[in-house]
């Protein structure tokens, strides 16, 4: 994949058209602010809680394409998983939601500036290079994306936690 392909994958999973369903920006739409935080039986993460795991994920690929080796989210931790999520009205969905467009138009504008040589680099403070990244990334955008919709369905029809 080039840089530019990447950052076409990007926008039809945020906000495009997706072959598998539906993109991030259009199922986190439907989703009415009241059941941000509810759990259906059996499930450990809320909506709130699995889009700002997204978030801190994306932020972390943020940094690696401004360079910055220092930059770390150890797994299994609350840099990974933020604990006491909780939404309280609809601007605290507002808030998380912008947080989310922001940290697309960053990743694309970023990767606009890189050249195609950068693929092949090895990501700064890691053991895998920045292709595999951001391949990474859209698959754990994508994991998620799906997780949130099952979650959504669930609510629709079942007890809740």
């Amino acid at each position: 994949m080039t840089i530019k392909d990447f950052i076409l994958s990007f926008n039809e999973l945020f906000k495009g058209n997706p072959w598998y369903g539906v993109s991030t920006m259009d199922s986190l739409e439907t989703i009415s602010f009241e059941q941000w935080n509810k759990k259906p039986i059996g499930v450990s993460n809320s909506i709130a809680t699995i889009v700002w795991h997204v978030i801190d994920w994306r932020c972390f690929v943020i940094e690696k394409i401004k360079d910055n080796e220092a930059f770390d989210i150890v797994l299994n931790t609350e840099a990974d998983w933020r604990k006491d999520i909780l939404v309280n009205k609809e601007a605290d969905v507002l808030e998380i939601v912008t947080t989310l467009k922001n940290t697309q138009e960053t990743i694309c504008r970023l990767l606009k500036e890189k050249p195609a040589s950068w693929l092949l680099e090895t990501t700064k403070g890691k053991e895998y290079n920045n292709e595999y990244m951001l391949r990474g990334i859209l698959n754990h955008d994508a994991y998620h994306l799906g997780q949130i919709n099952l979650i959504y369905s669930q609510l629709n029809k079942s007890d809740i936690a």
